[in-house]
C-alpha cells in the first residue's frame, strides 16, 4: 500500500528521507505539468515551470504546516508559480498553436475533420490565452483539472465567490471567443 502525502512528509521530517520527497515529486509532476501547461499553453515553459515549482515546494517543505491538503499547498505553490511567469511574459504573447493539453487524439478520421480539429484546437488556444490569467486559472482548475471549486479557491487565495465569479466570467469570455467555431 502506498503510503499517503502527509505520511511522505512526516518521513521526510523525521529522518530527511530523500526517497520520499522522490515520491512524491514523481506523485505530482504530471498533474502539475498538465496544470501548468493548460496556464501557459506552452510546452517549453510549462516543463521549465513545473520542475520551478517542485523546487519551491520541497526547499519550503519545512513549511508545510498540514492546515490544508499536500495537493492544496502543492497547487498553490504551482499557480503562485505560474501567475508570476505569465506577470513577467505579459508583454510576450503567448503560442496559441501550442497543443491543448489531452488534446484529441488523431483518429482515423477523413481529411477534413482532421483539419477542423486542428482549427478549432487552434481557436480555444487562442481563446484560453487571451483570458486574462485568473480567469485561465478558474477554468484550468474547475473545469480541466476537476477540482472543487472550494479548494480551487484555497489554491488561488480567494472565495469560493470569487472562483464561481470568475469562472462564469471566462466561461462567458470563451463563448463569445468561439461563437463562430461552435454551432447553437
Amino acid at each position: 500500500m502506498s503510503e499517503s502525502d502527509e505520511q511522505l512528509v512526516a518521513a521526510w521530517r523525521q529522518s530527511g528521507d530523500r526517497g520520499a520527497v522522490e515520491a512524491l515529486a514523481k506523485r505530482h509532476l504530471p498533474t502539475v505539468r498538465r496544470m501548468v501547461h493548460s496556464m501557459t499553453l506552452d510546452d517549453g515553459l510549462a516543463d521549465d515551470l513545473a520542475q520551478e515549482v517542485l523546487l519551491r515546494a520541497f526547499r519550503g517543505l519545512a513549511s508545510f504546516g498540514g492546515r490544508a491538503k499536500f495537493t492544496t499547498w502543492l497547487y498553490r505553490i504551482a499557480m503562485n508559480t505560474v501567475h508570476g511567469a505569465l506577470d513577467r511574459q505579459r508583454r510576450s504573447p503567448i503560442d496559441s498553436r501550442a497543443p491543448l493539453p489531452d488534446g484529441a487524439a488523431s483518429r482515423a478520421e477523413p481529411p477534413g475533420a482532421a483539419a477542423e480539429q486542428a482549427e478549432l484546437d487552434g481557436a480555444v488556444g487562442r481563446a484560453l490565452a487571451a483570458l486574462p490569467p485568473k480567469f485561465r486559472a478558474a477554468i484550468v482548475l474547475v473545469s480541466i483539472e476537476e477540482l472543487d471549486p472550494a479548494e480551487a479557491a484555497r489554491i488561488e487565495g480567494c472565495t469560493r465567490a470569487t472562483i464561481y465569479r470568475r469562472l462564469h466570467e471566462a466561461r462567458k469570455r470563451l463563448a463569445e471567443s468561439l461563437r463562430e467555431h461552435v454551432p447553437t
